[in-house]
């Protein structure tokens, strides 16, 4: 019984301290450090072997925000593989391999001399002393690795000890560390939670940073980009469009069915269309607004420098068949992020920060402090002063990662509800969603019967990739009116 436990011990304690040290990166550590499940698999060294293997395998999807049902895309795709792209990841996630070599290796050494430790200092003659002294250069060598995970450790350290420096909270994920992780004692393993996602989410879209693999041909359906033909398509009396900044467009269903009925409440003969659009994974926010303006490819570098009066003329983009129509852009943060002024060549007229703030618009204060983005849709009336003929374009801000609490209480209570309570970030995005849409719901019910709405997001939250599992990869493309589209 005494070596029996002596076995078991050592097992855990190998397990957990090579995990700890390799992945230190993976979600897992953001709720804890001990391994709950390697309480029962260490009892037996063949599942111990197993679990080993499958937590590596699984370290590798969490790293991405992918889940086992990304081996669908994987097997359906072979041919499409891009190999060299493959043993770069490897590479940049080498403290993977680090961990099966390593824990692997003490155990098979440990079952090899039957757990039984001789220090004594004739015990070890030259070839012993060789291999030690290898393992020992080679374990320390571990710690230049492209995927820094110790000095993830470090920044743990820090945030346990509160130790920060100045210099340290520079950077967003460092500075909102605590809304991000609990480090408890306990934690489950890698494996644990992607099995457990991948069957929370296996009827819902997929989730995760599909450059991974480099192809995105598991599509069940044609990416919208189709503004201009559906907005043209009747004779509207007033558009305003949505740019949501980082819709909360989590898998769970539940949650995506509240958002969605926050808009409708209030508005019985609402039509409404539901598109899916892939958003673009380089040009992000400004990418989404360009699509927008031409629905065509065009040259984004070009875009980002031009006067956007020449460049929509130059590329004969949809949006200069609305110049007959009062041309208005909303933006709640500054007009020189991203050098949006040169909008104003465009529009009619623009509004940003400062204008807003002369109207005596509330300032929701966060890193990225702009207007209330749900003061502006409750104020529109101050904005526009025609009831017709009105072209309104608004892109949010308030979303941005990492945000802050805007609303005074909360729609869900998200300690109940999951992915929710894994942190309060995922919780702040959702109920200021939650108020954003209830004056959506405001919007359309004051709009007109000839009116229209289109709602879309510029990207899913821009979370760190090993906490987007959580959300889908596609974002929904909403076209509300009262009359037949």
């Amino acid at each position: 019984m005494k070596l029996w436990l002596k076995r078991y011990l050592i097992r855990v304690l190998i397990i957990n301290f090579f995990s700890l040290f390799y992945l230190i990166q993976t979600p897992v550590f953001d709720s804890g450090f001990f391994s709950i499940q390697s309480i029962f698999y260490s009892i037996n060294i063949y599942l111990l072997y197993l679990f080993i293997f499958l937590e590596a395998k699984s370290s590798f999807f969490s790293i991405y925000g992918l889940d086992f049902s990304f081996y669908k895309l994987i097997i359906n795709n072979l041919g499409n593989l891009n190999l060299k792209y493959i043993f770069y990841i490897a590479f940049q996630n080498i403290n993977i391999f680090y961990f099966l070599f390593f824990s692997l290796g003490c155990l098979l050494f440990i079952e090899k001399i039957n757990y039984n430790f001789k220090f004594k200092k004739n015990s070890f003659h030259v070839e012993k002393k060789f291999f030690a002294s290898i393992l020992f250069i080679i374990f320390i060598l571990t710690s230049f690795n492209p995927s820094n995970t110790h000095l993830t450790l470090i920044e743990r350290y820090k945030n346990l000890t509160n130790t920060w420096t100045p210099n340290d909270l520079v950077l967003n994920e460092d500075k909102y560390i605590s809304q991000y992780i609990e480090n408890n004692f306990f934690r489950n393993d890698n494996w644990f939670n992607t099995i457990k996602y991948t069957y929370l989410y296996f009827d819902s879209n997929s989730s995760g940073e599909k450059k991974l693999s480099q192809f995105e041909k598991d599509l069940k359906f044609k990416s919208f980009r189709n503004f201009g033909e559906i907005i043209t398509k009747n004779k509207y009396d007033n558009i305003y469009v949505i740019i949501n900044e980082s819709y909360p467009n989590f898998r769970n269903k539940k949650l995506k069915e509240n958002l969605l009925e926050k808009i409708k409440t209030g508005n019985d003969d609402l039509i409404i269309q539901n598109f899916k659009k892939k958003w673009n994974k380089t040009l992000t926010t400004q990418g989404a607004e360009m699509e927008f303006f031409c629905n065509k490819d065009v040259n984004f570098e070009k875009y980002i420098v031009s006067e956007l009066k020449n460049f929509i003329e130059e590329n004969n983009c949809w949006i200069n068949s609305m110049k007959d129509k009062n041309l208005i852009y909303i933006h709640s943060y500054e007009e020189s992020f991203f050098n949006r002024s040169r909008y104003k060549s465009f529009f009619n007229k623009t509004f940003f920060k400062k204008e807003l703030s002369d109207l005596n618009f509330e300032i929701c204060n966060q890193k990225y402090s702009g207007i209330c983005d749900h003061t502006i849709l409750d104020n529109m009336n101050k904005i526009i002063e025609d009831k017709k003929n009105n072209f309104v374009i608004f892109l949010t801000v308030n979303n941005h990662i990492p945000t802050s609490k805007f609303y005074e209480k909360p729609f869900i209570n998200c300690k109940e509800n999951f992915p929710l309570n894994l942190n309060k970030q995922f919780c702040h995005i959702y109920n200021n969603q939650m108020l954003f849409n209830e004056s959506i719901s405001k919007l359309i019910n004051r709009m007109n019967k000839n009116d229209l709405l289109v709602f879309f997001s510029d990207t899913p939250p821009m979370f760190k990739s090993k906490r987007r599992v959580h959300f889908e990869d596609l974002i929904n493309v909403y076209f509300f009116s009262n009359k037949q589209i």
